[in-house]
Protein backbone atom coordinates (compact mmCIF):
# COMPACT_ATOMS: atom_id res chain seq x y z
CA UNK A 1 0.00 0.00 0.00
CA UNK A 2 1.02 3.57 -0.34
CA UNK A 3 3.21 5.44 2.39
CA UNK A 4 2.66 7.74 4.91
CA UNK A 5 5.69 9.87 5.58
CA UNK A 6 5.02 13.41 8.22
CA UNK A 7 6.76 16.22 7.73
CA UNK A 8 7.29 16.58 11.47
CA UNK A 9 8.61 13.04 12.07
CA UNK A 10 10.16 12.34 9.19
CA UNK A 11 11.34 15.29 7.22
CA UNK A 12 15.14 13.35 7.23
CA UNK A 13 13.77 10.78 5.38
CA UNK A 14 12.13 12.91 2.75
CA UNK A 15 14.80 15.11 2.75
CA UNK A 16 17.09 12.08 1.33
CA UNK A 17 14.64 10.37 -0.47
CA UNK A 18 13.82 13.50 -2.93
CA UNK A 19 17.71 14.35 -2.91
CA UNK A 20 18.35 10.89 -4.61
CA UNK A 21 15.43 11.04 -7.02
CA UNK A 22 16.85 14.76 -7.83
CA UNK A 23 20.23 13.92 -8.89
CA UNK A 24 18.90 10.83 -11.23
CA UNK A 25 14.99 10.46 -12.06
CA UNK A 26 13.41 11.92 -15.00
CA UNK A 27 11.65 14.17 -13.10
CA UNK A 28 8.18 15.42 -13.40
CA UNK A 29 5.35 17.01 -11.67
CA UNK A 30 1.68 17.68 -11.55
CA UNK A 31 0.45 20.95 -10.20
CA UNK A 32 -3.28 21.58 -9.30
CA UNK A 33 -5.10 24.51 -8.28
CA UNK A 34 -4.25 23.87 -4.90
CA UNK A 35 -0.86 26.07 -6.10
CA UNK A 36 -2.38 28.92 -7.57
CA UNK A 37 -4.32 29.79 -4.05
CA UNK A 38 -4.53 32.80 -2.49
CA UNK A 39 -5.02 34.38 -6.27
CA UNK A 40 -7.56 31.76 -7.37
CA UNK A 41 -9.92 29.91 -4.97
CA UNK A 42 -10.04 25.94 -4.69
CA UNK A 43 -12.59 25.04 -7.08
CA UNK A 44 -13.84 22.16 -4.48
CA UNK A 45 -16.93 20.55 -6.05
CA UNK A 46 -17.85 22.67 -8.87
CA UNK A 47 -17.82 20.08 -11.10
CA UNK A 48 -20.19 17.55 -9.49
CA UNK A 49 -22.28 20.60 -8.97
CA UNK A 50 -22.16 21.40 -12.73
CA UNK A 51 -22.52 17.82 -13.93
CA UNK A 52 -25.80 17.39 -11.66
CA UNK A 53 -27.51 20.94 -13.35
CA UNK A 54 -27.05 19.49 -16.78
CA UNK A 55 -28.38 16.13 -15.88
CA UNK A 56 -31.28 17.42 -14.30
CA UNK A 57 -31.86 19.35 -17.34
CA UNK A 58 -30.83 22.74 -15.94
CA UNK A 59 -28.43 24.25 -18.82
CA UNK A 60 -28.89 27.63 -18.38
CA UNK A 61 -27.93 27.22 -14.25
CA UNK A 62 -25.25 24.73 -15.51
CA UNK A 63 -23.82 27.34 -17.94
CA UNK A 64 -24.09 30.29 -14.95
CA UNK A 65 -22.17 27.83 -12.86
CA UNK A 66 -19.45 27.50 -15.37
CA UNK A 67 -19.31 31.57 -15.81
CA UNK A 68 -18.74 32.12 -12.10
CA UNK A 69 -15.85 29.30 -12.09
CA UNK A 70 -13.93 30.86 -14.84
CA UNK A 71 -14.89 34.56 -13.99
CA UNK A 72 -12.78 33.36 -10.40
CA UNK A 73 -9.69 33.08 -12.70
CA UNK A 74 -10.33 35.61 -15.19
CA UNK A 75 -10.36 38.88 -13.11
CA UNK A 76 -6.69 37.94 -11.33
CA UNK A 77 -5.67 37.49 -14.85
CA UNK A 78 -6.83 41.08 -16.11
CA UNK A 79 -5.38 42.19 -13.01
CA UNK A 80 -1.78 40.22 -13.71
CA UNK A 81 -1.66 41.22 -17.66
CA UNK A 82 -2.99 45.10 -16.85
CA UNK A 83 -0.26 45.16 -13.89
CA UNK A 84 -2.40 45.87 -11.45
CA UNK A 85 -1.29 45.88 -8.12
CA UNK A 86 -3.30 42.93 -6.55
CA UNK A 87 -2.05 41.44 -2.60
CA UNK A 88 -3.05 37.83 -3.45
CA UNK A 89 -1.48 37.64 -7.34
CA UNK A 90 1.59 39.08 -5.66
CA UNK A 91 1.63 36.05 -3.18
CA UNK A 92 0.56 33.61 -5.88
CA UNK A 93 3.39 35.01 -8.06
CA UNK A 94 6.20 34.82 -5.12
CA UNK A 95 5.31 31.20 -4.74
CA UNK A 96 5.43 29.95 -7.75
CA UNK A 97 8.95 31.84 -8.31
CA UNK A 98 10.26 30.38 -5.98
CA UNK A 99 9.36 26.84 -7.11
CA UNK A 100 10.77 27.74 -10.05
CA UNK A 101 13.59 28.63 -8.34
CA UNK A 102 14.52 25.16 -6.79
CA UNK A 103 14.04 23.51 -10.21
CA UNK A 104 16.31 25.39 -12.37
CA UNK A 105 18.91 24.73 -9.00
CA UNK A 106 18.02 20.67 -8.82
CA UNK A 107 18.65 20.89 -13.03
CA UNK A 108 21.80 23.04 -12.65
CA UNK A 109 23.64 21.10 -9.91
CA UNK A 110 22.78 17.92 -11.60
CA UNK A 111 26.20 15.64 -11.80
CA UNK A 112 25.22 13.40 -14.44
CA UNK A 113 25.28 13.66 -18.47
CA UNK A 114 22.89 10.54 -18.84
CA UNK A 115 20.15 13.15 -18.25
CA UNK A 116 19.12 16.17 -20.07
CA UNK A 117 18.51 19.18 -17.89
CA UNK A 118 14.68 19.20 -18.10
CA UNK A 119 12.09 18.77 -16.43
CA UNK A 120 7.88 18.67 -17.07
CA UNK A 121 5.24 20.33 -15.04
CA UNK A 122 1.59 19.26 -15.80
CA UNK A 123 -1.02 21.36 -14.57
CA UNK A 124 -4.82 21.54 -14.90
CA UNK A 125 -4.40 25.17 -13.74
CA UNK A 126 -5.70 27.90 -16.95
CA UNK A 127 -3.88 30.82 -15.25
CA UNK A 128 -0.85 32.56 -16.62
CA UNK A 129 1.40 32.35 -13.08
CA UNK A 130 3.72 30.05 -14.53
CA UNK A 131 4.81 32.28 -17.25
CA UNK A 132 4.77 34.97 -15.21
CA UNK A 133 7.01 33.62 -12.11
CA UNK A 134 9.39 32.39 -15.27
CA UNK A 135 9.96 36.01 -16.44
CA UNK A 136 13.20 36.29 -14.13
CA UNK A 137 15.06 33.07 -15.00
CA UNK A 138 17.04 34.57 -17.87
CA UNK A 139 19.26 31.17 -18.10
CA UNK A 140 16.60 29.02 -17.74
CA UNK A 141 13.55 28.15 -20.61
CA UNK A 142 10.82 27.52 -20.45
CA UNK A 143 8.70 25.54 -22.96
CA UNK A 144 5.25 26.28 -23.23
CA UNK A 145 4.43 24.49 -26.57
CA UNK A 146 4.49 27.41 -28.74
CA UNK A 147 6.51 27.65 -32.37
CA UNK A 148 7.99 31.09 -32.38
CA UNK A 149 8.98 32.05 -35.59
CA UNK A 150 9.86 35.09 -37.39
CA UNK A 151 6.51 36.44 -38.94
CA UNK A 152 5.12 39.56 -40.14
CA UNK A 153 1.40 38.64 -38.61
CA UNK A 154 3.51 37.44 -35.41
CA UNK A 155 1.36 34.53 -35.06
CA UNK A 156 2.19 31.43 -32.93
CA UNK A 157 1.37 28.20 -32.90
CA UNK A 158 1.00 25.29 -30.17
CA UNK A 159 2.14 22.09 -31.22
CA UNK A 160 3.44 19.56 -28.19
CA UNK A 161 6.26 18.27 -30.95
CA UNK A 162 8.41 21.00 -29.98
CA UNK A 163 8.21 19.74 -26.21
CA UNK A 164 11.57 18.03 -25.35
CA UNK A 165 13.91 19.94 -27.37
CA UNK A 166 17.49 20.42 -25.89
CA UNK A 167 18.70 24.57 -26.00
CA UNK A 168 23.11 24.60 -25.41
CA UNK A 169 25.09 27.77 -25.01
CA UNK A 170 28.27 27.53 -26.81
CA UNK A 171 31.88 29.33 -25.43
CA UNK A 172 33.40 30.52 -28.39
CA UNK A 173 36.21 30.34 -27.19
CA UNK A 174 36.85 26.73 -26.84
CA UNK A 175 33.87 25.60 -28.20
CA UNK A 176 32.40 24.16 -25.07
CA UNK A 177 28.44 23.73 -25.18
CA UNK A 178 26.66 23.96 -21.87
CA UNK A 179 22.82 22.87 -21.48
CA UNK A 180 20.79 25.41 -20.37
CA UNK A 181 18.25 23.72 -18.26
CA UNK A 182 14.65 23.46 -19.47
CA UNK A 183 10.99 23.91 -18.34
CA UNK A 184 7.78 21.69 -20.51
CA UNK A 185 4.76 23.42 -19.54
CA UNK A 186 1.97 21.50 -20.37
CA UNK A 187 -1.50 22.80 -19.73
CA UNK A 188 -3.23 19.19 -20.00
CA UNK A 189 -6.92 21.60 -19.69
CA UNK A 190 -5.55 24.13 -21.77
CA UNK A 191 -4.70 27.95 -20.90
CA UNK A 192 -6.05 31.53 -21.10
CA UNK A 193 -3.24 32.12 -23.44
CA UNK A 194 -4.83 29.98 -26.11
CA UNK A 195 -6.74 30.65 -28.84
CA UNK A 196 -8.54 28.60 -31.31
CA UNK A 197 -8.29 29.60 -35.26
CA UNK A 198 -9.79 26.85 -37.17
CA UNK A 199 -7.80 23.77 -36.23
CA UNK A 200 -4.76 25.63 -34.51
CA UNK A 201 -4.35 26.58 -31.00
CA UNK A 202 -2.81 30.10 -31.22
CA UNK A 203 -0.72 32.05 -28.16
CA UNK A 204 -2.88 35.19 -27.72
CA UNK A 205 -3.10 36.96 -24.14
CA UNK A 206 -5.39 39.48 -23.36
CA UNK A 207 -8.25 41.03 -20.83
CA UNK A 208 -11.36 39.66 -21.23
CA UNK A 209 -13.86 42.11 -19.68
CA UNK A 210 -16.56 40.24 -17.04
CA UNK A 211 -19.77 40.07 -17.99
CA UNK A 212 -22.64 42.81 -15.77
CA UNK A 213 -25.89 42.17 -14.59
CA UNK A 214 -28.29 41.65 -15.63
CA UNK A 215 -26.24 38.86 -18.03
CA UNK A 216 -28.47 37.04 -20.93
CA UNK A 217 -28.05 32.84 -21.24
CA UNK A 218 -26.78 33.95 -24.63
CA UNK A 219 -23.80 36.43 -23.20
CA UNK A 220 -23.35 33.80 -20.91
CA UNK A 221 -23.13 30.87 -23.44
CA UNK A 222 -21.09 32.57 -25.62
CA UNK A 223 -18.25 33.94 -22.45
CA UNK A 224 -18.01 30.73 -21.79
CA UNK A 225 -17.49 28.75 -24.98
CA UNK A 226 -15.00 31.53 -26.30
CA UNK A 227 -12.17 29.59 -24.13
CA UNK A 228 -10.17 27.32 -25.55
CA UNK A 229 -9.94 24.94 -22.27
CA UNK A 230 -11.64 21.63 -20.90
CA UNK A 231 -14.23 23.17 -19.20
CA UNK A 232 -15.09 21.27 -15.39
CA UNK A 233 -18.35 19.35 -16.37
CA UNK A 234 -19.08 15.59 -16.84
CA UNK A 235 -18.44 16.12 -20.81
CA UNK A 236 -15.06 17.05 -20.54
CA UNK A 237 -13.81 13.65 -21.24
CA UNK A 238 -15.43 13.14 -24.60
CA UNK A 239 -13.49 16.32 -25.18
CA UNK A 240 -10.02 15.35 -23.95
CA UNK A 241 -10.47 12.43 -25.85
CA UNK A 242 -11.66 14.22 -29.40
CA UNK A 243 -9.62 17.11 -29.20
CA UNK A 244 -6.20 16.13 -30.84
CA UNK A 245 -3.98 18.81 -28.68
CA UNK A 246 -5.91 17.38 -25.24
CA UNK A 247 -4.93 14.20 -26.37
CA UNK A 248 -1.96 14.34 -27.33
CA UNK A 249 -1.26 16.13 -24.47
CA UNK A 250 -2.46 13.21 -21.96
CA UNK A 251 -0.70 10.80 -24.34
CA UNK A 252 2.45 12.33 -23.39
CA UNK A 253 1.67 12.52 -20.13
CA UNK A 254 1.17 8.71 -20.16
CA UNK A 255 4.47 7.81 -21.66
CA UNK A 256 6.37 9.82 -19.23
CA UNK A 257 5.47 7.96 -16.16
CA UNK A 258 6.26 4.94 -18.51
CA UNK A 259 9.69 5.72 -19.22
CA UNK A 260 12.42 4.20 -16.36
CA UNK A 261 13.57 5.83 -13.25
CA UNK A 262 10.71 8.38 -13.64
CA UNK A 263 9.55 10.68 -10.04
CA UNK A 264 6.19 12.09 -10.15
CA UNK A 265 5.63 14.84 -7.74
CA UNK A 266 2.11 16.10 -7.19
CA UNK A 267 1.33 19.15 -5.36
CA UNK A 268 -2.11 21.11 -5.07
CA UNK A 269 -3.82 18.36 -6.95
CA UNK A 270 -6.65 16.11 -5.38
CA UNK A 271 -6.54 13.36 -8.43
CA UNK A 272 -9.76 13.79 -8.29
CA UNK A 273 -9.88 13.99 -12.06
CA UNK A 274 -10.78 10.93 -13.19
CA UNK A 275 -9.19 10.54 -16.35
CA UNK A 276 -5.55 11.28 -14.96
CA UNK A 277 -6.26 9.17 -12.16
CA UNK A 278 -6.89 6.57 -14.43
CA UNK A 279 -3.80 7.44 -16.32
CA UNK A 280 -1.70 7.37 -13.13
CA UNK A 281 -2.59 4.30 -11.82
CA UNK A 282 -1.90 2.61 -14.87
CA UNK A 283 1.53 3.87 -15.14
CA UNK A 284 1.77 2.89 -11.21
CA UNK A 285 2.48 -0.65 -13.01
CA UNK A 286 5.72 0.63 -14.03
CA UNK A 287 8.11 -0.41 -10.55
CA UNK A 288 10.18 2.24 -11.49
CA UNK A 289 7.81 5.14 -11.09
CA UNK A 290 7.45 6.47 -7.86
CA UNK A 291 4.83 9.27 -7.46
CA UNK A 292 5.01 11.62 -4.18
CA UNK A 293 2.04 13.00 -3.72
CA UNK A 294 2.00 16.23 -1.19
CA UNK A 295 -1.21 16.31 0.81
CA UNK A 296 -2.74 19.59 1.53
CA UNK A 297 -4.43 18.56 4.91
CA UNK A 298 -4.97 15.09 6.86
CA UNK A 299 -8.58 14.83 5.29
CA UNK A 300 -6.24 14.86 1.24
CA UNK A 301 -3.89 11.61 2.99
CA UNK A 302 -7.13 10.26 4.02
CA UNK A 303 -8.04 10.36 0.15
CA UNK A 304 -4.68 9.50 -1.35
CA UNK A 305 -4.38 6.37 1.05
CA UNK A 306 -7.93 5.63 -0.65
CA UNK A 307 -7.11 5.87 -4.22
CA UNK A 308 -4.00 4.98 -4.25
CA UNK A 309 -4.14 1.58 -2.09
CA UNK A 310 -2.55 -1.35 -3.01
CA UNK A 311 0.70 0.45 -4.81
CA UNK A 312 3.76 0.40 -3.03
CA UNK A 313 5.64 2.82 -5.10
CA UNK A 314 3.24 5.94 -3.64
CA UNK A 315 4.39 8.24 -0.89
CA UNK A 316 2.21 10.30 0.53
CA UNK A 317 3.79 13.70 2.12
CA UNK A 318 1.41 14.51 5.05
CA UNK A 319 1.57 17.46 7.28
CA UNK A 320 1.71 15.54 10.57
CA UNK A 321 1.34 18.03 13.75
CA UNK A 322 1.06 21.26 11.21
CA UNK A 323 -2.29 22.39 10.12
CA UNK A 324 -1.78 21.86 6.36
CA UNK A 325 1.26 21.99 3.07
CA UNK A 326 1.06 25.11 1.65
CA UNK A 327 2.73 26.60 -1.71
CA UNK A 328 5.30 28.08 0.74
CA UNK A 329 6.06 24.50 2.92
CA UNK A 330 6.28 22.64 0.19
CA UNK A 331 8.80 24.91 -1.47
CA UNK A 332 10.85 24.60 1.86
CA UNK A 333 10.53 20.64 1.11
CA UNK A 334 11.92 20.35 -2.25
CA UNK A 335 14.85 23.44 -1.47
CA UNK A 336 16.11 20.97 1.85
CA UNK A 337 16.71 18.52 -0.29
CA UNK A 338 18.83 20.15 -2.88
CA UNK A 339 22.23 20.24 -0.46
CA UNK A 340 21.26 15.75 -1.04
CA UNK A 341 22.20 16.58 -4.70
CA UNK A 342 26.06 16.52 -4.33
CA UNK A 343 26.10 14.22 -1.24
CA UNK A 344 26.92 16.94 1.26
CA UNK A 345 25.00 19.50 3.13
CA UNK A 346 25.56 23.61 2.14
Amino acid sequence: MAHVLNLDTADEDIRKNLGRSFASANLNFLIGSGASWPAIPSAGAVEDEIATLFEAGKADAAYLKLYDFLATIQAPTNNLIADIADANNATTVANYTKYLAVIESILTERRTSLLPKQTTIFTTNYDLFIEQASLPFSAMRLNDGFSRVPSLVGRSEYSPRTFFTTTSSTVNLYNYKVEIPCINLMKLHGSFSWKKDGDSTLFSVRETALLTDPKTTAQVKAFVDAYSVVLPQTKKFHTTLMDSTYYELLRIYANELDREGTLLVSFGFSFADLHILDITKRALKNPTLKLVAFAFSDADRATFLKRFDGYNNVEIIAPGAAANIDFARFNEVLRSALPCIDGKKK
